[in-house]
């Protein structure tokens, strides 16, 4: 699946359209600490067959100098800029429907709003609530077993992995591993997309920004699928 991730990175014209709005998926850059926003894993509209378990034992693979918590210690004044740098937390949003509507109410949040609001709620609850309290209701888009229908609910957006507050390189080593798990659970109809929390998606909406990855993305496998019928 190697090649998927190598196309994505360098013939994905919708990224690269949207020029700030999104960063490069490059392990060698990003290395300055603070990193941008709590050290946070948001999973939109991933399958509900991946709990929170296996979830986190690939997280902890792909993270090794972390652990994943519950809750991250913090303060009014923090900013994201004095978190502490060897754990990471891991939070599901519920994925929209066909049309961009419903999903996890988080999601009509600015960006800002949904990290902080995903760490102070983290924060006063103990423990946490580790999936969302209405079943997942991502979908496939094409024809599939009804087993991987079963598991992955009947909307039709992309799951995306959306990083906060780590290094590039853990980004890309944690999205490498899920993304194969993904892959695998719904029977090779979704790779999922892989973003990166920067300055300028601070101020729009949680929704608009998921949305956008999620379209993007789907948008661009189309066109690797196309790339590679065309080679053959």
């Amino acid at each position: 699946m190697m090649g998927i991730i190598d196309f994505l990175q360098n013939n994905n014209p919708f990224l690269s359209s949207r020029e700030g709005d999104f960063i490069p998926l490059d392990q060698e850059s990003n290395t300055e600490k603070p990193y941008l926003g709590p050290p946070l894993i948001i999973l939109y509209a991933v399958p509900k067959s991946l709990d929170m378990e296996e979830l986190s034992d690939m997280v902890c693979d792909g993270m090794p100098n972390r652990k994943v918590v519950n809750f991250i210690s913090t303060d009014e004044n923090n900013h994201g800029g004095d978190y502490d740098d060897d754990v990471v937390m891991i939070r599901r949003l519920e994925g929209m429907d066909e049309n961009g509507a419903g999903g996890d109410e988080l999601l009509d949040l600015s960006v800002e709003d949904a990290l902080n609001t995903l760490v102070a709620t983290a924060a006063a609850t103990s423990p946490p609530p580790t999936t969302t309290t209405t079943p997942s209701t991502m979908g496939v888009t094409s024809s599939s077993s009804s087993s991987t229908a079963s598991s992955v609910g009947s909307s039709r957006c992309c799951p995306v992995l959306y990083f906060s507050g780590v290094s590039n390189k853990e980004m890309m080593d944690t999205y490498r591993i899920i993304a194969n798990e993904i892959y695998t659970e719904t029977n090779g109809v979704y790779w999922p997309a892989c973003a990166k929390l920067v300055p300028p998606a601070m101020n729009k909406s949680m929704r608009q920004v998921l949305s956008e990855i999620s379209g993007d993305h789907a948008e661009a496998m189309k066109q690797q699928g196309t790339t590679e019928e065309e080679t053959q």
